[in-house]
């Protein structure tokens, strides 16, 4: 007789509730393991800096020293990009330049500066809708702010650059090669918010030609003034205030300036210029100036200036240096063209200061000797740069005879002290052999020159600042894993929601499917 028959029930599958059971219950685990991930991801993204850069030559990340920068930052800046946010996109791709990293780039500088005691605060300006907004901050700006320009403001200073300007076509050098696009911007932002964040400002005077009909208007003259205009913007990028005082009036404010350029120039200056000099110098006993001498490309005969160097030890050689051994080529954007340039040494690197990469070569293009003097212990006089024991001496009048090979110095600075109580007063006269280190090419090829560190660290040791911040530019590749926006959000829909539900879908289906075995 059958179980039917007698009455009896039918005992539970308690198997299958077993395994039905079990698979409900992983499933609700994943489940929430997925939601969980989700949930602490989302918590930290509004935290740290944890979006996954997945382009090969890792344009979205920030460099070690911008992270350090933002980190010990004390101040609110305010970074404002006058050019619609959504609009980045679409300008990458009329122009094929990444201009869409921008504002992937903006948003990690404002969170890594949440470590630190300051902030950034960034934000994207329609100039046609919001007018008002450009005007909070060209108040403080000498010119005119439009479309494309970014503004780093903090402290009732503006530094500005445009975003066209944060890109640069590729370099080439006998160093390192790329033919790609770099991106400069980090450089720019970075520098921008130490310069306004900067309660100290140096400020340094260009002793420049008021009257252009006293200015040498022939190609070397335009070459030097060229990298004069390179080295200013290099000062100004880095935190310096920038202003003029004309050669021929012999006019120099201790009051507004503590450091006088004389960037290359090619006459020689007066005597009372001189005096002017020293009197800068001296400034009643407190001492605390300094002066830079940059040579030019031509040798006239200078006694003035020769003068005042000679007092300070210093002797600027009418030759240049020469080396077929250790040189590389070097294209000068202040020349126009190329040639082989030699490589030069620290030989102080306590003045010099720490260089973050010290593999990078020095390149001194069109570079005069500059001797040390011992004629006076008044003033301690160190070399700073100086060439390779193959390089040569050789006299542009007389380029047929070259000098015997050696070592040249290359920068020479000069330190006169005065002790004042427990306090040790110094001026000092820095003596580089050529404004073309300064120029255009060379300090923005960060990844292939150490001069923009080097030089940066020098001036800054003699204007009591702090060590150089100098941000390498990051070269592009061509052919790169790189995402859009929109393929950000849609990779940020297809990890937050696509695939916790194609998880639940498979879920409910294996638990239907054992269900009805």
């Amino acid at each position: 007789m059958s179980k039917k028959e007698t009455g009896e029930k039918k005992p539970r599958n308690l198997k299958k509730f077993k395994y039905g059971s079990m698979s409900f219950v992983i499933i609700v685990l994943v489940v929430a393991i997925v939601v969980a991930i989700n949930i602490i991801t989302g918590l930290l993204m509004k935290r740290y800096p944890i979006k996954l850069d997945l382009t090969s030559d890792k344009r979205y990340e920030l460099c070690d020293e911008t992270i350090e920068a933002l980190k010990n930052l004390d101040t609110d800046v305010d970074i404002a990009v006058i050019y619609p946010k959504e609009a980045f996109e679409s300008l990458a791709n009329y122009y094929g330049v990444p201009y869409d990293m921008i504002p992937e780039i903006l948003e990690k500088y404002q969170i890594y500066a949440k470590d630190g005691n300051g902030s950034i605060n960034v934000e994207y300006i329609d100039s046609t809708k919001d007018p008002d907004k450009v005007n909070k901050y060209s108040k403080y700006y000498n010119g005119e702010l439009s479309d494309g320009y970014v503004v780093v403001y903090a402290n009732e200073q503006v530094k500005v650059t445009h975003i066209a300007q944060m890109f640069t076509s590729g370099s080439q050098s006998y160093y390192q090669q790329s033919n790609g696009i770099q991106f400069v911007g980090e450089s720019a932002i970075t520098s921008a918010i130490l310069a306004v964040t900067d309660a100290n400002p140096v400020k340094a005077a260009f002793m420049i030609y008021a009257d252009s009909t006293q200015q040498n208007l022939a190609f070397s003259m335009q070459a030097t003034y060229s990298a004069e205009q390179s080295f200013e913007q290099f000062l100004s990028k880095n935190g310096y205030e920038i202003g003029y005082t004309d050669i021929q009036t012999n006019e120099i404010s201790r009051d507004d300036y503590d450091i006088v350029v004389l960037p290359g120039i090619e006459y020689d200056i007066s005597e009372d210029t001189v005096d002017a000099l020293e009197t800068f110098l001296y400034n009643d006993s407190k001492y605390g100036k300094s002066v830079v001498y940059l040579g030019g490309y031509i040798a006239s005969d200078m006694p003035n200036l020769t003068a005042f160097l000679d007092k300070w030890g210093i002797g600027v050689d009418a030759s240049f240096i020469n080396d077929e051994t250790n040189c590389m080529t070097v294209t000068l954007a202040s020349m126009g063209s190329s040639g082989l340039v030699p490589t030069v040494n620290v030989s102080d690197s306590e003045k010099v200061g720490t260089l973050p990469n010290t593999t990078l070569p020095i390149v001194a293009p069109i570079t005069r000797a500059v001797n040390v003097l011992d004629k006076n212990t008044e003033y301690v006089v160190t070399e700073l740069l100086k060439s390779n024991g193959t390089s040569y001496l050789i006299n542009p009048e007389d380029s047929e005879n070259a000098g015997e090979n050696g070592e040249y110095s290359a920068a020479v600075l000069s330190t006169r002290e005065l002790q004042s109580g427990v306090d040790i007063l110094q001026s000092n006269v820095l003596a580089i052999g050529s404004i073309f280190m300064a120029d255009n090419t060379i300090l923005n090829n960060t990844s292939s020159y150490n001069n923009a560190n080097v030089l940066l660290n020098i001036v800054n040791g003699i204007a009591g600042k702090d060590d150089a911040v100098i941000i390498p530019q990051k070269n592009l590749e061509t052919s790169t894993l790189a995402l859009t926006s929109g393929q950000l959000k849609g990779l940020k829909i297809l990890v937050e929601w696509i695939i916790p539900l194609v998880v639940v879908a498979a879920g409910v289906v294996i638990l239907v499917r054992r269900k009805n075995r």
